[in-house]
C-alpha cells in the first residue's frame, strides 16, 4: 500500500508540475526544438502501471513503466499504441512502414503463489514490425520477435486500432492477438516434476507443449497539454487460451483474465 501511495503521489506531483514545465518548454530557445538523440527525434513515455505480478497471476502490483519511440527529426511521431514494442522506423512513410523493435520481459521470482517453482530470468525480445494505415483512423500493426536469455522462443503480436486524432485528443481502441511457439508456453506455463514436488499446493506436473495464444483489447487516451507534453491513460484486457490457460499456474493458482492499466506522461523532442 505504501508503494501505491508513493507512486500515486509521484504521478499527481508530476501532473501538478506539468503546466509549469510545459510553459517553460514553450519559452525555450529555438535550438531546443532541434535537439535529437544520435540524429533521431524521440518521444518518451513514463507511467505508473497496475499489472499482474507475472503472466497468469491473479495478484497485482503497481510499478513504473515506460517506452521510447524514435522518428525522423522535423516530423510528427506516428500513433503508437501503449503495448507496441519500442521501435525504430527504417522503411516507409506514414501509410506503410517497417522497422526494428525490442521488448523487455521481466522474469518470475519468488511469488507466494509459485513457491517451489524455479525462477525464470528476464528476457530481451528483438525483432521487426510492419504497420499499415489502410484508411484514416484505422491502423494495422504486426510484430515478430525472438527471445534472448530468459526465453528462446519466436513470438508474434497482431493489433488493429480505431484512432481518433485531433490537436488536443488522441483516442484509440482495438483488438489484440498474441502468438508464440511451444518453447514460450513451456517456459512460462509448464510445471516440471521438481516444481510440482516442491509446491505446497498439491499440483501435478504439466507439459505446456502447445502454441501460446491470448487475445483481448486495448483502449488508450492522450491529452496533448502542449506540443511536447501529453497526459496518458490506457487499459488492456487479455484472456489466456489453450495450453497456457489450462496450466495449473493459471487455472488453479492464477487467472486466465489479465488486466493492465496505466497513467503517466509523454514528452517529445526533436520534432
Amino acid at each position: 500500500m505504501r508503494r501505491l501511495v508513493f507512486l500515486g503521489s509521484a504521478v499527481v506531483g508530476g501532473l501538478a508540475l506539468l503546466q509549469a514545465s510545459a510553459a517553460a518548454a514553450q519559452q525555450a530557445a529555438a535550438p531546443e526544438d532541434n535537439m535529437t538523440l544520435f540524429g533521431w527525434a524521440v518521444a518518451g513515455r513514463v507511467q505508473a502501471q497496475v499489472a499482474p505480478d507475472y503472466m497468469g497471476a491473479k495478484t497485482y502490483s503497481v510499478g513504473p513503466s515506460g517506452s521510447l519511440q524514435f522518428f525522423r527529426p522535423g516530423t510528427e511521431p506516428v500513433f503508437s499504441a501503449p503495448d507496441d514494442s519500442p521501435s525504430l522506423q527504417v522503411l516507409g512513410d506514414r501509410t506503410l512502414s517497417a522497422g526494428l523493435v525490442a521488448r523487455y520481459r521481466s522474469g518470475r521470482g519468488d511469488d507466494d503463489a509459485l513457491r517451489g517453482f524455479d525462477k525464470i530470468d528476464w528476457a530481451i525480445e528483438p525483432g521487426i514490425y510492419a504497420e499499415w494505415w489502410p484508411m484514416d483512423g484505422i491502423r494495422l500493426h504486426a510484430e515478430a520477435r525472438r527471445g534472448v536469455h530468459g526465453n528462446e522462443a519466436w513470438m508474434g503480436d497482431l493489433a488493429a486500432d480505431a484512432v481518433h486524432d485531433d490537436p488536443r485528443w488522441l483516442l484509440s481502441i482495438g483488438p489484440r492477438l498474441h502468438l508464440a511457439e511451444s518453447k514460450f508456453t513451456e517456459t512460462y506455463f509448464g510445471v516440471t516434476p521438481a516444481d510440482a514436488a516442491r509446491s505446497p499446493f498439491g499440483i501435478s506436473p504439466y507439459s505446456a507443449d502447445g502454441t501460446f495464444t491470448s487475445g483481448g483489447a486495448l483502449a488508450s487516451v492522450e491529452y496533448r497539454w502542449t506540443r511536447r507534453w501529453s497526459i496518458l491513460a490506457d487499459a488492456d484486457y487479455e484472456r489466456l487460451f489453450g495450453k497456457a490457460g489450462d496450466s495449473p499456474i493459471v487455472a488453479r493458482l492464477g487467472s486466465r483474465d489479465q488486466i493492465t492499466a496505466a497513467l503517466g506522461l509523454r514528452y517529445a523532442f526533436g520534432r
